[in-house]
């Protein structure tokens, strides 16, 4: 593992470690169209499903039910404690935990039927590599939906929308566009089933009702959005409705066999 890669754990350790119970209610990953969406596009029938980086769980328990098992799997420990109390409450019972990094499955090869990750490889040091692993672990046919945030095309908006996310939360590490994160899949032999963009309105003062934020913090991220360059304000609508500050967050999904 490089100096850098090490450095991108400890960063989504130390803020998942002390923020997990915050993903069990947070509007984005407990509520949003692309909970319901992961498991329409994918359809898994029965086998074991595996969700890497699976935060609070929700995709997992989403899916639980048309799989035989289903292994929610996080690097994080407090995080699985976390998805532990979710699943509790749902009242899953089919659902084994794993401590594992996405970008080193600790799995053997072609062991699962299929594959979920949800807004999680923003964090990742090595996208491609997660990718790879993720392709290593499916048995042939099996099947994997990958859903998360990807930035415009553009270099220069692309920095500046990574920049963004990043100071809300010091673990993002990049956001890729979505022809990016295609010719990634292909290079790692997965065969490409389908694509599709979902746009994805955001409560900003809920988006940044984090304990580690400043209020220097939260005002710089309001700036941005109140002075953005053409491209940014069309990809990412800021707007206010009723009072409140609104913007979107585009999000790919991309659906992928091996073969």
């Amino acid at each position: 593992m490089t100096d850098e890669a090490a450095r991108q754990r400890e960063k989504v350790q130390k803020i998942y470690s002390g923020e997990s119970d915050y993903y069990i209610t947070s509007t984005p990953h407990a509520k949003s169209s692309s909970l319901s969406r992961a498991a329409e596009v994918l359809k898994p029938e029965g086998g074991i499903h595996l969700d890497v980086a699976t935060g609070a769980g929700h995709t997992a328990f989403q899916i639980a039910p048309m799989c035989d098992w289903v292994i929610p799997s996080d690097l994080t420990k407090s995080m699985l404690e976390s998805t532990r109390k979710n699943g509790a409450e749902k009242g899953v019972t089919n659902a084994r935990l794993l401590c594992t990094d996405a970008e080193s499955i600790a799995l053997r090869d072609a062991s699962v039927d299929s594959v979920s990750v949800r807004i999680a490889p923003h964090h990742f040091s090595d996208v491609q590599g997660a990718i790879g692993e993720m392709g290593r672990v499916l048995k042939p046919g099996g099947r994997l939906v990958y859903i998360d945030n990807i930035a415009p095309e553009e270099p220069p908006e692309a920095k500046g929308y990574n920049d963004f996310e990043a100071l809300r939360d010091p673990s993002h590490n990049r956001c890729d566009s979505l022809p990016v994160l295609v010719e990634m899949f292909e290079e790692a032999g997965l065969e490409i089933l389908y694509t599709e963009t979902i746009r994805k309105r955001m409560d900003f003062e809920e988006w940044v009702d984090r304990p580690h934020l400043t209020s220097g913090d939260r005002e710089g991220l309001k700036r941005f959005l109140a002075e953005p360059s053409p491209a940014i304000r069309h990809w990412m609508n800021p707007r206010e409705e009723e009072g409140k500050l609104y913007f979107d967050e585009i999000e790919g999904v991309i659906l992928a066999r091996r073969a």
